[in-house]
């Protein structure tokens, strides 16, 4: 995605549900996508990993390409917008907030290990 493109969602899930919000068909392992399209029309499949709520109030979406090796995957973090009443996603581009919404998204793994070591 280029830098500060903003991008068209096509919510949705891999089972067809036109904007799914845990219809319970997809079992344990459902794992919620959306297709990004940017401004050239190129549309590709992301997995959403998780949603992230800075101090700040402002949300980000935490998201990897479909279809890549663990090894190859990249988080993209975007943040949520809303436009003329649609919810809208924005590359971030600022590198401390990036990585301030990345080291939350990763602190919760680590938190999760120290409950299961107790």
């Amino acid at each position: 995605m280029k830098e500060n493109e903003e991008l068209e969602v096509n919510e949705g899930c891999a089972s067809g549900c036109g904007g799914c919000t845990g219809c319970g068909d997809h079992g344990e392992d459902y794992e919620p996508t959306i297709t990004l399209v940017d401004d050239d029309g190129n549309e590709a499949k992301f997995e959403i990993l998780d949603v992230i709520v800075l101090e700040n109030e402002k949300q980000y979406l935490v998201v990897t390409e479909t279809g890549k090796d663990e090894e190859e995957a990249e988080a993209v973090i975007l943040e949520i917008k809303e436009e003329n009443g649609e919810e809208v996603y924005d590359t971030v581009t600022d590198e401390a907030i990036a990585d301030e919404v990345f080291n939350k998204y990763i602190s919760q793994f680590d938190d999760e290990e120290d409950e299961d070591e107790e």
